[in-house]
């Protein structure tokens, strides 16, 4: 099969791109002839600390299909322990870091004259994915709805007592369904994520408007536009928080 993977994203506005909290791994494929594929995005949760590192080695792990909590929160506690930290800061560290994680595995087809193959997914928390087939929407996981988004979905943390024994289960639990020649995935964090269902599901336009955005200039003027866009309630289209677009087409 033929991959071809994108990444686009932004920090929060008014953050640098040195305070952008999600992550994502691989970085572009273009065109690359692959029997196997995994791509993850992480989604860090700004109000707790190192959360960027915690979502970059979730991706990592996610991808070297080698998540284990335990190594991981090992990993992120040595590359943020430092001597001179002030107290505030060493306790709020203690109190681990957390984050949304995305991830796709594609396979092709043992018959190199199928024109599809399979895939898995993995997802805990509110970072999503989405398949679309030509112009249609027929895959969206874990979450379907713009609705079905609030400001306390469930995380994985760095400080594994936080770790339930149900949330654990979700990294072992897959959604699998079948690609055909043609179609692209989007892994997407939260506030994107919901804004393309609320776009799609109110304007019918999210998907035309989403192929489009193919440039880091065109995501710019994207998430300034809907971010500024607000309801007939006040609220704005697209929450301001960080925001990364993976897109993955995958031809037989």
């Amino acid at each position: 099969m033929q991959i071809s993977c994108q990444t686009l994203w932004l920090p929060k506005h008014g953050s640098s791109d040195e305070e952008y909290e999600d992550a994502y791994f691989p970085t572009d494929v273009e065109n690359t002839d692959k029997r196997l594929f995994r791509c993850a995005v992480a989604d860090g949760a700004t109000e707790t600390s190192f959360s960027g590192l915690w979502a970059q080695l979730l991706t990592k792990a996610y991808v070297y299909n080698d998540i284990d909590l335990n190594l991981l929160a090992d990993t992120w506690k040595q590359q943020t322990t430092k001597a001179d930290q002030p107290w505030y800061v060493e306790e709020k560290r203690a109190s681990g870091a957390f984050a949304a994680l995305v991830g796709l595995t594609l396979r092709a087809s043992k018959d190199k004259r199928e024109n599809s193959g399979t895939w898995e997914a993995t997802a805990v928390g509110d970072s999503c994915l989405f398949q679309v087939r030509k112009k249609d929407l027929i895959t969206c996981y874990p979450l379907d709805k713009w609705q079905q988004f609030n400001s306390s979905p469930q995380l994985l943390s760095s400080n594994t007592h936080n770790n339930s024994a149900e949330l654990k289960a979700q990294l072992i639990e897959t959604y699998e369904e079948e690609w055909r020649s043609g179609d692209v995935f989007y892994l997407m964090s939260d506030a994107i994520a919901c804004w393309f269902l609320r776009r799609q599901s109110e304007s019918d336009d999210a998907i035309e408007v989403i192929s489009k955005t193919t440039t880091k200039e065109s995501l710019t003027t994207l998430v300034d536009e809907e971010r500024r866009h607000k309801d007939e309630e006040g609220r704005v289209w697209m929450r301001n928080d960080d925001v990364t677009l993976m897109r993955i087409k995958v031809t037989a």
